[in-house]
This record gives structure tokens, C-alpha cells and sequence, in this order.
């Protein structure tokens, strides 16, 4: 089968564990044809070479023009001719032109959006989507609702990005959601049940098999990784920590982030409650530092207000680390509650820290819970595994 992903940044040697490589290269493994097709970009050095071949894998890279990049609309029409087009990230610059030109040529469109409620027309606020309701009727997915939009004075450039982002949803054969959550937004926004299936992104957990017996976890260590933003509310693992020291004055709370955009709120939040001391703040680590974290903590907290997917919570499984994480999508779809984690209550500190203790008291159940999670997450997101349900997308649209 020859297969055509079109993505933004998704094939980046430094990167090799994106979704969109993980996918091809087990693809091709597969035995199947893949060329794919994303932004070119000087800004980053994975990104500044116009064409590349990684994991057996064509990689063409085209300058946006706004929604039109000439050079990969020839490829597709004149060069490659794919029996099916895989498009992920709703917000393509590159998606809209190539789902009108598979229209014309009868090739069967498939799109994975990655986390809906990443939209900002569709929410309110991108860091706290589920705190208000969605703007459905903000979205512009026909020419009619665009002229209409136009009409009453909206911004031009506003109004037709709005159409060129959502207008696709309406043209795709099929879409992949990551989440049982994300196909109920799929259907609110039109997509008949059987143009949705809902397959997780692989994970690359290579580094995670143990060779040798783990090291023994620091009992008192609680370990958050992620960005310093509002959508994966550190400031409520801030609040809940002196809770926490209340009843277990030794414990310790380690924050790694690459995004340290709110780290000064951070440091107020931590100061007002006292806890300087029982704070470690760092900055980016790479993926061995990160695995080393992941073994060692007793606690992975991963309080996030909503995820798209969650590898962060997938990667902590891995390692084998008790796992707590909000009871929002899709964390809630990954952890079942006291089996394999623990989920704490929406925007609630105080739920969070009571979970935290428990797991820090009661080692019998971190330890269950985090071997269950790990005994899951190998089989369960494997690229392999992708890779066959993908298959079987495919041949029922071609």
C-alpha cells in the first residue's frame, strides 16, 4: 500500500519518537510504501533540509504560503499518486489543500486532529478548555458560514483561517481519535460514527525495558514533568504541597519542565506555602535523566486540566511509577481509579493532596498500582500494534 502522511513537524531526526515516525517506520516494517509531506522551516535545524529520507521513509519539506504550498500540492498531483492520504494535527497549513485536491482525485483522506480542545476557536481557553462551553458555531467549515462571517465584518485573515482549519472535517473520509472523548467531539462536529476510529498514538517505550532490577524509589519523592502552563496546572500540585507536608513533613517534590513560562508563579505559589525547602525546580533533562526521575520517584504527579493524549502519564507507566492524574480527558480514559493510578478531582488541590498522601503512606498500593500499569502500556501503544489497526482503517476506504 502506498501511504502519504502530511503533517507540520512530525520527522525530525532529533526527534525520533514523534507519533507521525513512529507510525511510518512501522509502516514501512511493515511492508507498505510511505512518503511524507511537512512544513519547511530554517528555524530548526530538523526541519531546514528540503528533503530527507529517515527509517525508510521520503520526507519532502514545503514553504507555507498561508494555506497553499505550491511544491507539495505538485508532488501530490503530478509525483506520488498515495492510495490513501493519513493528514494529522487539525491546525495543517497543509491540510486543506490536500484534502481538496484527494477530493479531485478520488484518494480516501484520513485525519488523527491531536487533541480538539487544543482548538482556540473552538474554546474559550485553550489552557482551561473544559471551563467553559465549546463555540461550535464558531467554527467555519462551509463557503456559506465563511461569506456569512465576512458579511457581518469579521477579520478577513481571522474568518479564512477559521474556514481552511475546519473546512477539512467536513471532506475527510475518516478520522482517528485518540480518545473516546475526542470521538464524541468528532460526532458533535458531524462525523458519522462509522467515519471515527479511536486508536491511541504509539509511544516510543524502547528506553524504558529494564535490563537489570529497577533501583529502589526514593520513598519521599514526588515527581511532576511537564510545561509550567496553566493547562498542566503545576500551580495545583503547588497549592496541594503543603497539605501535603502537614501530615508528611519529609516529603519531597521535584518540578522538571523545558517550558518554564509561568516558573516565577511557581515560585510565588511555593514561597506562600512555606515549602522552599522541600522544592527542586529544574530545566530540560534528556530522555535517559527523565527515565532515571521516572524510576526513582515514589509519586508521578501529572495533575493536568486536559490532555489531548498523555504520553507523560504513559511514560510514567512505563517506569513502573504510581501514577496520579486528574479526572479529566483523556487522563481519565489512560488511569482507572484505584487499578492502575489514582484520579484526583478536577481543579481540586485538596484532591490531589489526599491522593498524593495516600500513595506516599501506603507503599503496598503504589507499588500494585504502578506494576499494573506498566504490565498494560507495552502491548497497548505500541507502534506495531498502530501500525496493524491502521491497516485495517485503510483498506476499508480504498
Amino acid at each position: 500500500m502506498k501511504i502519504l502522511i502530511v503533517t507540520t513537524y512530525g520527522f525530525d531526526p532529533a526527534f525520533p519518537s514523534r507519533p507521525e515516525q513512529l507510525q511510518a517506520r512501522a509502516l514501512v516494517q511493515r511492508g507498505h510504501q510511505v512518503v511524507a509531506h511537512e512544513y519547511y522551516d530554517p528555524r530548526y535545524p530538523g526541519q531546514s533540509t528540503r528533503h530527507a529520507w529517515l527509517d525508510g521513509v521520503a520526507v519532502h519539506r514545503a514553504a507555507t504560503l498561508g494555506f497553499f504550498a505550491p511544491e507539495a500540492l505538485l508532488r501530490l498531483l503530478i509525483a506520488e499518486r498515495p492510495q490513501v492520504i493519513h493528514i494529522h494535527h487539525l491546525r495543517n497549513l497543509l491540510a486543506y489543500q490536500t484534502v481538496q485536491l484527494a477530493r479531485r482525485l478520488g484518494i480516501p483522506t484520513v485525519m488523527t486532529p491531536h487533541g480538539l480542545l487544543h482548538d482556540g476557536d473552538l474554546v474559550v481557553d485553550r489552557e482551561r478548555p473544559l471551563d467553559a462551553p465549546l463555540r461550535y458555531d464558531n467554527l467555519l467549515r462551509t463557503p456559506g458560514q465563511l461569506l456569512a462571517r465576512l458579511a457581518r465584518g469579521a477579520h478577513p485573515r481571522r474568518a479564512v483561517r477559521n474556514y481552511c482549519i475546519h473546512a477539512p472535517l467536513g471532506m475527510l473520509n475518516h478520522a482517528i481519535a485518540l480518545s473516546q472523548h475526542e470521538a464524541g467531539l468528532l460526532a458533535s462536529l458531524g462525523l458519522r460514527p462509522e467515519q471515527i476510529s479511536v486508536l491511541p498514538n504509539a509511544v516510543d517505550l524502547s528506553g524504558f525495558v529494564q535490563d537489570s532490577p529497577a533501583p529502589p524509589r526514593d520513598p519521599r519523592l514526588v515527581l511532576f514533568i511537564g510545561q509550567l502552563v496553566p493547562r498542566k496546572a503545576y500551580d495545583l500540585l503547588a497549592r496541594a504541597i503543603p497539605m501535603v507536608l502537614r501530615v508528611i513533613p519529609d516529603a519531597r517534590f521535584v518540578f522538571v519542565s523545558h517550558n518554564r513560562q509561568d516558573e516565577a508563579e511557581l515560585r510565588r505559589l511555593v514561597q506562600a506555602g512555606n515549602a522552599e525547602a522541600q522544592v527542586e525546580l529544574h530545566g530540560r533533562v534528556d530522555e535517559v535523566e527523565k527515565i532515571a526521575l521516572l524510576r526513582r520517584a515514589a509519586v508521578v504527579a501529572a495533575p493536568s486540566r486536559y490532555e489531548g493524549f498523555g504520553i507523560p502519564l504513559i511514560e510514567a507507566q512505563a517506569a513502573g511509577a504510581a501514577l496520579i492524574t486528574s479526572d479529566v480527558p483523556a487522563c481519565n480514559e489512560i488511569i482507572r481509579d484505584g487499578e492502575n493510578g489514582l484520579l484526583s478531582g478536577y481543579n481540586d488541590p485538596t484532591s490531589l493532596a489526599d491522593g498524593i498522601i495516600r500513595l506516599l503512606q501506603d507503599r503496598e498500593l503504589a507499588q500494585r498500582l504502578g506494576q499494573t500499569g506498566r504490565s498494560e502500556v507495552f502491548a497497548r501503544y505500541s507502534a506495531e500494534r498502530l501500525a496493524a489497526d491502521l491497516e485495517r482503517v485503510y483498506a476499508t476506504l480504498i
